[in-house]
């Protein structure tokens, strides 16, 4: 199965989508073998016609140089299916991070630097920082990225402000200023000042990015067995994983049903920064550009990112099963004959259905989350627009039309089975049936060779007698006329 093709294909998506004419087809201007350094935001402007800026730095880097400079993000299918609650409750427990479950998505956050495990673990996390009334600061952040309205700018004009957020990163616990009191008071002022707001500078807007941002690193675990790391190290990632997987043998509750091995693991890997001077979110040639930390945006685009890392699953799964029967319909146009064992059929027939059933009934792997119709609409856009960066529904038309064409085999091949069965029982048949004859015949020539015998000895009489005890047999074989 061919992956994605917007892992080569550079291809630009704006969060939320929106029309941008200058974008459509921008490429990269360095490739992996160029040694040289990227031109300055401030050189690739002069360079272009306009004032509007074009790719930024992070994202004119090759992919092999942003490692050592721009923060992950990593999605892992490693298992089936992940246990939600008691995953939870051993992440609390074990590793001393902070964690909320969003239905069927477990999002986890770890204070950096982290530390050396305990109890035989490999991490745990720093302690939280508390501000000065005693409670978490990061529970109020996440607070306040709840009741935030993600819904703002989405369907505005293009000058609209998206994921705007009214007031510092401290004002939303602070008085609120003349101006805020001034659009309370009457809807008319509300809509002038919105309009306003609109047509200003961008650069006006509140600073949202903390300066901590990157104090912390973010973990979302999703029931269908994909993790999604923000802001870990790839050995910090595997050190994770590690102790989700091994968890059991300490403690004696499984948290992952249906591990894989490590090299079966299924990945996606992007980049991210934070740019609040950005006109807009955006993701090109897999470097996702954010204007603030917010963890409802990532919960958005995570969703997306495990979605496809579970498909890729599929694919592979699906790939290695072609491999497998690529063989059949060879052989059956070469030499006319299946030349297969029942068992083996049977087992490439289910192999074939699981595959299927996995694929159009896993719906939080095909369909849109229930977490975006009834708990967080407003973040739709967001998710929907990384779902097509990501070309997830071509990608599962395009494994559902492999599947079609594998049960095209599978008919081919359980027609197959019933033609050798049947032709089975109909030489079986044969077969009892000479059988039967043989055993017949051998009866009448028996009893023929007695009747000459005893005809010799003991005259007519005895022969009639005789003839009268082969008439049966005789007439078995259709010897005697009705």
């Amino acid at each position: 199965m061919p992956a994605r093709s917007t892992k080569v294909s550079e291809k630009l998506v704006l969060l939320p989508e929106t029309v941008d004419e200058d974008a459509v087809g921008e490429k990269a201007d360095y490739d992996e073998d160029n040694e040289e350094t990227p031109t300055r935001d401030d050189e690739e402007t002069l360079r272009r016609t306009g004032e509007r800026k074009g790719k930024s730095y992070a994202e004119r880097l090759p992919k092999a140089r942003r490692a050592e400079k721009l923060a992950r993000v990593t999605a892992y299918c490693t298992a089936q299916a992940y246990k939600m609650n008691a995953t939870a409750q051993f992440l609390r427990d074990q590793h001393g991070a902070r964690t909320k479950l969003y239905d069927d998505c477990l999002y986890t956050v770890y204070h950096l630097p982290l530390l050396p495990g305990i109890d035989g673990y490999r991490i745990r996390s720093s302690p939280l920082l508390k501000s000065s009334g005693g409670r978490n600061l990061l529970d109020e952040e996440i607070e306040r990225n709840e009741g935030r309205d993600y819904g703002e700018g989405f369907f505005e004009d293009e000058n609209a402000e998206t994921f705007s957020v009214r007031g510092h990163e401290e004002g939303e616990d602070s008085q609120p200023s003349e101006t805020t009191q001034d659009q309370q008071q009457t809807p008319e002022a509300t809509d002038l000042d919105r309009r306003e707001s609109n047509t200003s500078n961008r650069s006006l807007s509140p600073q949202r990015v903390s300066p901590t941002a990157f104090h912390f690193a973010e973990m979302f675990v999703f029931s269908y067995g994909v993790v999604v790391f923000w802001n870990f190290t790839s050995h910090q990632e595997k050190d994770i994983l590690a102790d989700l997987t091994f968890s059991s043998l300490e403690t004696g509750i499984p948290l992952v049903i249906g591990s894989q091995n490590e090299e079966d693991f299924e990945t996606e890997e992007f980049h991210f920064e934070y740019s609040p001077d950005s006109p807009r979110p955006r993701v090109f040639n897999d470097m996702i550009t954010l204007r603030s930390g917010d963890h409802m945006i990532k919960l958005a685009m995570s969703h997306a990112i495990a979605q496809s890392t579970k498909l890729n699953f599929f694919e592979q799964r699906m790939a290695d099963q072609m491999e497998e029967a690529q063989h059949v319909p060879r052989k059956l146009a070469s030499t006319g004959k299946l030349g297969m064992k029942r068992e083996e059929v049977v087992k490439i027939l289910g192999a074939l259905f699981r595959s299927r059933v996995d694929v159009n009934l896993s719906s939080n792997t095909l369909d849109v989350p229930n977490f975006f119709w009834d708990s967080e609409p407003t973040l739709h856009p967001l998710y929907q627009s990384l779902r097509e960066y990501l070309e997830l529904k071509p990608r599962v038309q395009a494994l559902n039309e492999r599947c079609r064409v594998f049960l095209d085999l599978a008919e081919i091949l359980s027609d197959s089975i019933a033609d050798d069965r049947s032709s089975r029982l109909t030489w079986i048949i044969i077969v009892l049936i000479l059988i039967s004859i043989a055993v017949t015949c051998s009866e009448v020539f028996l009893r023929f060779g007695m009747l000459s015998t005893k005809g010799e000895k003991g005259g007519g009489a005895s022969g009639m007698k005789y003839v009268s005890m082969l008439a049966p047999a005789m007439g078995r074989l259709g010897l005697l006329p009705p």
